[in-house]
């Protein structure tokens, strides 16, 4: 008996545009993200003596911890997001 390989469909054109967009859309923000020197500009600040309040540390503190989840979450999603694409490319 013979096999027949399923096919899958092809994506819409204005979906794959759509797609495309939205991929060079993501690699524009990560791209603008600050680099080192801004990073290097805040370690002088956080040194400074006397820069903040101690209220105003709590609240550095805590936009610190948010970006750092919100960045480890990004990670994660590029991580699995390049394992969904091989796995479909492995179907």
């Amino acid at each position: 008996m013979a096999s027949f390989a399923k096919t899958k469909p092809e994506a819409p054109a204005d979906q794959v545009q759509r797609f495309e967009r939205r991929l060079r859309e993501l690699k524009q923000a990560v791209a603008a993200l600050p680099g080192e020197e801004y990073h290097a500009e805040l370690m002088k600040v956080v040194r400074r003596a006397g820069w903040t309040t101690l209220a105003e540390g709590i609240f550095f503190e805590a936009v610190i911890e948010s970006m750092l989840a919100k960045t480890r979450d990004l990670q994660q999603l590029h991580t699995r997001l390049r394992a969904a694409f091989e796995a479909v490319q492995g179907e």
